[in-house]
């Protein structure tokens, strides 16, 4: 990589190569060298080599010349013959600089662009507003904010510059209203995990709810208390208990199998323990099972 400060030297000599070879043996960096000519070299080096150079050569047959200065060096010359310039292009820069801490765009994209009104208004309540100072915690708040709107499952908002492009993605699978909106517990039992990535988780782990009992809302709280509609993404286990009848002819322990697996196909879920009861009731045999069995239930997770 090249500096930053160059100058630009011309040699004349009779013995090139030997130039070159003191200017090695003295240490300096040699940038760029081009024969312009006979017993005329052309290098570039660090503008503070170039004294060093001079005095090398000093009182001998190789004559050298200062051509220009190259590099940022070049610029600084420029700007300091033209004073008016310098500050011109000085204060261009401070206000490119500024312009960058402010928000002058607003941009909304994706596949949800037409929240744009209510994505803008969302920043400007974050005070993340047209020709505002950007606060990239405000950014994420309202960043936070815009994924409560319906539908949107994804939400981002970036600054490059002075512009700040928000995307809102929305989910293509199904339309808002199709949706199921909450979670509901199947049977009464003992909540042992609940997990929410969208909507309101209604109950905790350990829990005990009973059947129809809503586990997790279709909607959204504010910091105001607001409920903003949605549908719930959520998963949940319950450890569930119910009894399950099953009539036979006679006492067996076939009929006992049969009554165990009628329960299980009525329970639905994964069992974890039972008892089983037999009563008498005139010529037939009635199997009472007691079963505690796991039921795994979501809503919207696809």
């Amino acid at each position: 990589m090249k500096p930053l400060f160059l100058e630009e030297l011309e040699i004349r000599t009779n013995m090139p190569l030997a130039a070159l070879d003191k200017i090695a043996a003295a240490g300096i960096c040699v940038y760029s060298v081009e024969k312009c000519g006979v017993g005329c070299l052309k290098i570039l080096v660090k503008s503070k080599e170039s004294k060093k150079i001079f005095a090398i050569f000093r009182s001998s047959c190789y004559t050298v010349t200062r051509k220009k200065s190259a590099g940022l060096k070049r610029v600084v010359r420029m700007l300091l013959a033209r004073p008016g310039a310098a500050v011109g292009a000085l204060l261009f820069l401070l206000i490119c600089a500024a312009g960058n801490f402010f928000v002058l765009r607003i941009d909304v994209q994706g596949s949800a662009a037409r929240y744009a009104d209510e994505a803008k208004k969302i920043l400007a309540d974050n005070r993340v507003g047209m020709y505002s100072f950007y606060d990239a915690d405000a950014a994420e708040r309202a960043r936070a904010s815009m994924m409560r709107l319906p539908n949107v499952v994804f939400a981002s908002v970036e600054k490059t510059g002075s512009t700040v492009t928000v995307t809102l993605e929305e989910s293509a699978e199904t339309p808002v209203p199709e949706r199921e909106t909450s979670l509901v517990s199947p049977c009464a039992g003992i909540v042992e995990e609940i997990a929410v990535l969208r909507g309101t988780a209604l109950v905790s782990e350990g829990d005990a709810v009973t059947a129809g009992q809503e586990l997790a809302g279709g909607w959204l709280e504010t910091e105001e208390g607001e409920k903003i509609p949605t549908f719930a993404v959520a998963r949940a286990s319950l450890l569930c208990t119910g009894d399950f009848t099953y009539t036979a002819e006679e006492e067996s322990d076939a009929q006992r199998r049969k009554a165990l697996a009628a329960a299980y196909l009525a329970a639905g879920g994964e069992p974890v323990s039972e008892e089983v009861g037999v009563q008498a009731q005139g010529e037939k045999t009635v199997y009472t099972v007691r079963l505690t069995y796991r039921v795994r239930i979501a809503v919207n997770m696809g």
